[in-house]
């Protein structure tokens, strides 16, 4: 299964916000700390703060804040707020549900991948943003911006 690089994107700049959870943290940090440009965080922010996954401060002291508690947010989540082919089929179980027009093999192609996505959903929404974490120190993904 692919996901797109936007939605690995996403996962750095979700993960850089936890280590820091619950304050404010400016998209510039972000960029030089992950290297992404600022420009493809601010398109990220979008869809981010569309699905509650960031909430956005504007003003002088602003900046971007997890909105959802870094223990609670999956992996899961955040591909079904990026990958929009995810979105469009819905829950993984219609791939189950069949057409009056679907012959037997549509149907088993169906079942299988569902069963597939399935799989692969599930093991994405066991893990955690704060789980991605592990490993970090205060010297790798951690910069403190003066």
């Amino acid at each position: 299964m692919r996901l797109t690089e936007q939605t690995r994107y996403a996962l750095r700049v979700l993960a850089y916000c936890a280590q820091f959870h619950p304050k404010i943290v400016r998209v510039g940090e972000i960029a030089q700390a992950t290297g992404l440009t600022e420009y493809t965080i601010f398109k990220l922010l979008k869809v981010a703060t569309k699905s509650g996954l960031i909430v956005s401060t504007r003003g002088r002291s602003g900046g971007i804040h997890l909105g959802i508690s870094p223990d609670v947010l999956t992996v899961g989540f955040v591909v079904r707020a990026f990958e929009p082919r995810f979105q469009k089929c819905g829950p993984a179980d219609l791939f189950d549900d069949v057409s009056d027009n679907d012959d037997i093999i549509d149907q088993n192609a169906n079942a299988a991948i569902g069963r597939g996505f399935n799989v692969f959903i599930r093991e994405l929404d066991t893990i955690h943003i704060s789980d991605m974490l592990e490993g970090v120190g205060d010297d790798h993904l951690r910069r403190e911006v003066g």
